[in-house]
This record gives C-alpha cells, structure tokens and sequence, in this order.
C-alpha cells in the first residue's frame, strides 16, 4: 500500500470477497489487498476496505459510506453506463438529485451496502 498521510478508510461487510471484487471491478476498482478476512479496494484516490460477514443478509443491511468526488457527473456517466440489469436485488443506481448545497446519487452494492456519491455545488 505504500506510505500514507493520516486518513479515514471506509469498512463495509462482504459476504463473499470474490463476488464483492468481481461487482467493484465493473465500477473500475481494483484489489489493492486481500487475505482471508480483509479485502482493501482502490480506484484513483478512492479507496473502501472490507471485512468478510459470511452471515451477512444483503436486503437487511444498513452500512454505508460517503464517497466525495469533484466531477459527479463524469463519474455517474462511467457507472450508470453499467449493465445494472445484470444483478438482482438489493443492487441499484439512483439519478443524480440536487439538494441546496450538494449533488448526489447513490448505488447499492451487493452486500446491500449504501455509496452515497457526493459533490459540492
């Protein structure tokens, strides 16, 4: 991983890290680390880890982070191009919506983890 700065890293379950990989690759991220219990992925600057829930029930799950990006629209236009047909529930993309000050859509992984991906106005 290298040397790094202080910094906060997102922790989401995952009931299978090679279904989780395979679903994050398609999103354009890549395995940074992986072993029996830890999976570390990253794209660009973005970076989620995740810890293996093998009891994990994806519909009822309540983790989720908040990814901050300065171009939104460019990356909404890479990931809602996807074939999100592909997964079943509980996986989906949302438009993106305005609020006041901020700008976001949100994608549903997997593992029924909530990204919440956000951009100042």
């Amino acid at each position: 991983m290298g040397s790094k700065q202080d910094h906060v890293s997102a922790n989401l379950p995952a009931l299978n890290f090679e279904d989780t990989l395979a679903f994050y690759q398609n999103l354009g991220f890549h395995a940074e680390y992986l072993s029996d219990q830890w999976m570390i992925l990253v794209r660009g600057p973005l970076e989620i880890e995740f810890f293996l829930h093998e009891t994990l029930q994806p519909l009822q799950s309540d983790h989720s982070v908040c990814i901050w990006v300065q171009d939104l629209d460019g990356l909404y236009a890479l990931w809602s191009a996807l074939d999100w047909q592909d997964y079943t529930a509980p996986v989906k993309i949302t438009e993106i919506l305005q609020d006041a000050q901020i700008r976001r859509f949100s994608i549903i992984d997997i593992n029924g983890n909530l990204l919440r991906c956000l951009s100042l106005n």
